[in-house]
Order: C-alpha cells, then structure tokens, then sequence
C-alpha cells in the first residue's frame, strides 16, 4: 500500500484526512509545513535502505512560509519519484496551471471527496510502475520521439533492405556509426558481418590496402596476401565514416566498386564481385568539398540519392529527457543496483538549457561521470551546475578520452570529485552543513569523503 506524506497547515484538516487515508489502508504521516516536510523527505532518502520513502504527497496550497507550488518543487528536487497532489480552499485555473507545471500530479479544492482522492492516488500510482515499464521510444539504439528523430527512423526502415549506398549526415557526437549499424543490424543482411572504417585515421595508401588488399609482392615489404575491408564485408555492410577524407585517387576505386560491384586487390591482375552494401558518412559540408576539388563529384552524385540528415541535440531539445532517462536506467542495470539512479528535475531543467555542442556523445560522457559522483542515486542540480562549471583544460582532456574509446579511469574521476569538494568548501567558507547541502549529500557523507581524501582547509599564516 502506498505511503502518504500530508502537507497542512491545519491541524484539524490534517487529522481528518490522516484518519479517513489510514482507513483506506494507506500508510501516512503528516506534517504542518513545507520545510519539515522537505526534512522529513530528505531523511528518508539518506536512511533509503532502512526506511521505505514517500510514495505521494498531499499538500495545501496557502501556508506560511513556503506555499505549495514550493513545497512541490523542492519535494521532487529531493524525491524525483514522488506524486505530488495540491489541495487549496481558493481553486482557480491559474493555480491549476502552475501546479502541473512545478511538478504536481493533480490539483483539487477543498473539501475534497475521499473517494475521489483514493482515485487520484491510484491512477497515479499506476502510471508512476508503468513509467518503469521497458523503455519504448527507442529503435535500435536511436532514442527520441522528435519528429525530426522519427524521420531518421522512418527513413532507415524504408532503405535497410534496399542495396542502394547511402551517405549520412550530421556533426561531431550525432551518432552516424549508431544510424548505420540500424540500417544492417535490422535489415536482411543482419547476419553478414557489419565492417566499419575510418577515413580520418588513415593515410591514402593505408586506407588504399585497408578497402581492397594487396596480393602477395604487390609492393615492398608485402610478404603475403592481405584481404581488404571490401572483401571482408561480403554479405554483409561495409560503413565509411569521415569520407571527405578519403583520397580522390581511393574514391575513384570506390566509385567503380558501388556502380559494379567488383574490385582487384593491389598488385592483383584478377578482379573479385562480392556483395557489400555500402554506407558512408560525413561531418563536413560536403557539397562546399565537391567545389573545392576535394570530393568528386560523380561519386557525390552516386551517394546522395539515399542520404539520412541527423539532426543536432539542440535542434530536438524534446529529446534529451528520453535520452538522459535511457543513459541512466541502462547504467543501473549495468552496475546490478537495487534501485535505478534518477535525476531530479532542476537538475534536468539544466541539460535543456545547455547548448551540447558535442551532441549525444556529448551528453552520454557527462552524464557518465554525474553517475559516478551522483550519491543515493540522484543526480542533482548542484552536481550538474559543478560539473558543467569544470576548468576548459580538464573537459578537453576527457574528451580526448572520449574520441579514443576510452571510459574516464577512476584515478580521474577521483581527482574530479575531490576538485569538487574543495571548491564548493571554498565557496562555502568551509561551513560543512552548508557544503553537504550544496552537494547534494548529507554532512557525514561529507566528513567521510574529507576524511578519505585528505581533505583539510589549510591555515593561514598570520604577520
């Protein structure tokens, strides 16, 4: 049965509703302003393990000190799962307006129906377990219900089984690789082998050898017979990323295989069909490439009849909850936790506000390491304003990590956290309440990672 927190500033009202819910059988405790309660909820969540918290809220409207839509919005700051309900004897359309909008699941007037309550508190509970249902906006990796999202999806179902070449579009971080594995893992060539390359990483006649292979003696220092990308992709889907990179000498060979179908090995004087499908992606403006001279055109032109535009994460905002909720619940289930991470919603009201140049990489590398530092399972607002305020020096340093395929090691994480800690000391003036709070821990959390870190406030020299 559900456990109710009552929020009122009425004594009489409390006691009335309390013993009319306890009835019912729900579990419940009450309260006569927003501050305790914001406390009481806050305990909860640092003893989760022993006591079970709050499934719902029943808060007044009008009380002194803190008002509902307050009370509601740091409720679900400390509790992102909590159902908020707003009661008030002064019922108005904007009232109910702004409630939805800081978070309440429903408002109601006063006197309100018993009845009617046990209603609202059940729909809510039911759609609160289906939130925890299997995540369903998602399409072979590819999560987001944006239109523009979509149509990345529709097209991809239209052309996967179509031996067409297809070229993908997007910036840095977008997810081409991600694009091109849903075009051949959900298509008839998904049991062929899915081959990837990039154009970036390797010089003209390395990438030459790499797509078509060499014969044995097809030049100095080839003792023996090398197979190519091409050749290894049959029957399956060979993906080129960075193609503006790639050689116009390697592009002609390219250009002959996607219109024939057939190859010849360096060195070889046999030509060899094989059946790959080809796709291709690029980061640069492409056409401004073929006007330079930088990209043949006729190999453009053969490439752009099936091309698939990923929109940047600024441009499909809608998305980024959708991908944050799936980052996170695929992490905790990675880590065996008993309990999935959340994050509350200022913290979430942030990451729409930040800009993500790098996209959903990006993003999925900053939230690797808010889960790392992230405690009780909570990914807060002054955790994520700490993180996205690191020097310029140190973020780039993780994003070269990144761009290798590499995950931050834990000696770095660390060295982050204790940055962290010291900082948000500083900024607090070494008050240890006031920085467990700006943290988003409690005060022994605090003493125990200064403690195991090391961590003293240095003492100043006096004249």
């Amino acid at each position: 049965m559900m456990k109710i927190l009552i929020v009122d500033d009425d004594q009489i009202f409390r006691k009335y509703l309390s013993k009319a819910l306890v009835r019912r059988g729900y579990e419940v405790e009450s309260v006569e302003s927003g501050e305790i309660a914001i406390r009481l909820v806050d305990t909860l969540r640092s003893l989760q393990d022993s006591e079970r918290p709050f499934d719902a809220a029943i808060v007044d409207m009008n009380m002194p000190g803190m008002n509902g839509l307050q009370v509601i919005r740091e409720l679900k700051d400390v509790n992102p799962s909590i159902i908020s309900i707003i009661l008030t004897g002064y019922g108005s359309i904007s009232t109910a307006v702004d409630s939805i909008k800081f978070g309440a699941y429903h408002y109601q007037t006063k006197p309100c129906n018993i009845s009617t309550l046990e209603k609202i508190l059940t729909d809510a509970y039911r759609e609160k377990n289906r939130a925890h249902e299997p995540f369903q906006n998602i399409y072979q990796g590819i999560v987001g219900k944006s239109p523009k999202i979509q149509n990345v999806i529709s097209t991809i179902r239209k052309v996967k089984d179509s031996s067409l070449p297809v070229l993908i579009y997007g910036e840095s971080g977008t997810g081409k690789e991600l694009v091109a594995r849903a075009l051949h893992f959900d298509s008839v060539k998904k049991d062929g082998p899915f081959i990837p390359i990039n154009c970036a990483l390797l010089k003209a006649d390395l990438l030459e050898n790499e797509l078509f292979g060499h014969v044995k003696g097809a030049f100095t220092g080839a003792s023996d017979i090398k197979e190519g990308l091409i050749s290894v992709a049959d029957g399956g889907t060979l993906f080129i990323d960075e193609i503006a990179d790639m050689n116009p000498a390697v592009q002609s060979g390219l250009l002959r295989f996607i219109e024939t179908g057939i190859f010849r090995p360096l060195g070889s004087v046999k030509e060899r069909k094989v059946n790959v499908r080809i796709v291709t992606a690029i980061n640069k403006d492409i056409e401004a490439e073929v006007k330079a001279g930088r990209f043949r055109h006729d190999l453009y032109y053969r490439l752009k009849g099936c091309r698939i535009d990923i929109p940047p994460i600024r441009e499909r905002k809608e998305d980024i909850p959708e991908l944050v909720n799936y980052f996170l619940n695929s992490k905790s289930d990675n880590r065996n936790l008993k309990s999935k991470t959340h994050i509350t919603p200022a913290a979430m009201d942030i990451l729409l506000s930040h800009p993500w140049y790098g996209n959903v990489r990006e993003l999925f590398h900053f939230l690797e390491t808010a889960l790392v530092l992230s405690e009780n399972n909570t990914v807060s607002k002054y955790l994520i304003n700490s993180l996205l305020s690191r020097s310029p020096e140190q973020s780039r340093r993780e994003e070269k990590l990144l761009h290798r395929g590499q995950d931050l090691s834990s000696a770095s994480l660390e060295f982050s956290e204790i940055n962290h800690i010291k900082e948000q000391l500083e900024a607090c003036r070494w008050n240890i309440s006031r920085t467990a709070k700006s943290l988003g821990i409690d005060r022994r959390t605090l003493q125990r990672k200064m403690i195991r870190y090391n961590i003293k406030k240095v003492k100043e020299l006096r004249s």
